[in-house]
C-alpha cells in the first residue's frame, strides 16, 4: 500500500521538529513538578520503593584495602513494574482533497492539539494519583481561620509539615510544596499572612501587599519550590449540565521529589517513562481509507515511590 499524504508529510524534518516541540511544550508544568519524569530503558523495570520496612539510608562508601565496595541496586524486595500505553487520535477528514499547504497546516494543529491533550491526561493522572494516596493520612488546618498561622501553627502549619517531610525523605530529596486553587486563596487572605507583609513598621506601616504563589517560598523553612495547581475538571455525569471544580482545589501537598529523580532516590513519586522522549506523534488510515489520522502515543506510568515522603493539608 503507498504510504498516505499526511504519512509523507509528518515525516518531513519540518514537521518532525514541530511535532517534537509540540510534545516538550505541552508538558503541564504542574504535572512534572509533582512526578518529575524519571526515564527507564525499557518497558518492564524495576524501581525501588521506600516504606518503613525499606528505609532510605546513605550509603557506606568507605572501602579497606583490598575490601568490597558496598553495593547499591536492586533487590528481591524492590518493585517492578511496566509502562502503561496511552493513545489518542486526531482524524483529518478528506485530507485527499487539502493542498499541501492545508494538509500541513492541518497536521501542525493536529499534532498540536494531541501533545496538549495529552499532557493534559497525563498531569490528571499524576494529581489524581497524589491524592488518592494521601487521603488517608491528611491532616486539617483551615486557612480561612484568622486565629490560625499556616506557616508557624505547632502541629500542621506549613514550616513544622516540610521539617516532617524532610525527615522522612532522609536527605534523599527536596522538599516541595503545591497549593491547591482555592486552599491558596484562603492562604493569601489569612490574617497571620497579611501581616508578614506590611509595608514598613511600627507607625511608619502604610498597608499591606496580598502575596503571590511567587512570595511564599521566601515564607517558608528552607525555602522550598513552590507551585500552584489551576487545573479545572468536569465532575457531572454526561449528558447533563456541566460541574467544573478545581482538582486539588483546597488542599496542600508537602512532598520531597528531585527534578531528575532515579529509579532509587527517595522522592515521593515519579512518572517513569521510555527513554528518549515518551510522546510519539505518527498517523495511519482508517479501516475504510476513506480518511487519515493523526495519532499520539505514550508509555509512561506515575508512581508513588516513597509515600512517607508526602503529607496533604485540608481545609476542613
Amino acid at each position: 500500500m503507498p504510504e498516505s499524504r499526511i504519512a509523507q508529510l509528518a515525516t518531513s524534518p519540518l514537521l518532525t521538529q514541530f511535532a517534537i516541540a509540540a510534545s516538550q511544550s505541552a508538558i503541564r508544568p504542574v504535572g512534572s513538578f509533582l512526578f518529575p519524569l524519571c526515564e527507564v530503558p525499557d518497558l518492564n523495570f524495576r524501581y525501588k520503593i521506600y516504606s518503613e520496612k525499606h528505609r532510605y539510608a546513605i550509603p557506606n562508601s568507605k572501602r579497606d584495602l583490598g575490601g568490597k565496595a558496598t553495593r547499591i541496586g536492586f533487590t528481591a524486595d524492590d518493585g517492578t513494574a511496566t509502562l502503561e500505553p496511552n493513545a489518542l487520535d486526531f482524524p483529518i477528514p478528506n485530507a485527499a482533497a487539502l493542498s499541501a499547504e492545508g494538509l500541513q497546516y492541518a497536521i501542525m494543529e493536529g499534532q498540536g492539539i494531541l501533545a496538549d491533550s495529552s499532557a493534559l491526561a497525563l498531569e490528571y493522572e499524576q494529581i489524581q494519583l497524589a491524592v488518592t494516596t494521601l487521603t488517608a493520612g491528611a491532616v486539617t488546618l483551615d486557612y480561612s481561620d484568622d486565629t490560625k498561622d499556616p506557616i508557624g501553627e505547632a502541629t500542621y502549619g506549613l514550616d513544622k509539615v516540610i521539617l516532617d517531610v524532610a525527615k522522612a525523605a532522609k536527605n534523599g530529596a527536596p522538599v516541595k510544596v503545591l497549593f491547591g486553587t482555592s486552599a491558596f486563596r484562603l492562604f493569601r487572605n489569612n490574617a497571620k499572612i497579611k501581616n508578614r507583609f506590611v509595608v514598613g513598621a511600627g507607625r511608619n506601616a502604610v498597608g499591606t501587599v496580598s502575596p503571590t504563589i511567587e512570595d511564599v517560598s521566601g515564607l517558608l523553612i528552607n525555602n522550598p519550590k513552590v507551585q500552584l495547581s489551576m487545573m479545572v475538571v468536569d465532575t457531572s455525569a454526561p449528558g447533563v449540565d456541566e460541574s467544573m471544580s478545581f482538582l486539588l482545589d483546597d488542599k496542600v501537598i508537602v512532598f520531597a521529589s528531585n527534578d531528575t529523580p532515579n529509579r532509587v532516590d527517595a522522592s515521593f513519586g515519579k512518572t517513569f517513562a521510555r527513554m528518549g522522549g515518551f510522546f510519539s506523534p505518527g498517523s495511519y488510515v482508517t479501516e475504510d481509507q476513506r480518511d487519515e489520522v493523526l495519532k499520539m502515543d505514550w508509555t509512561t506510568l506515575p508512581k508513588v515511590t516513597n509515600s512517607a515522603a508526602g503529607k496533604m493539608i485540608k481545609m476542613s
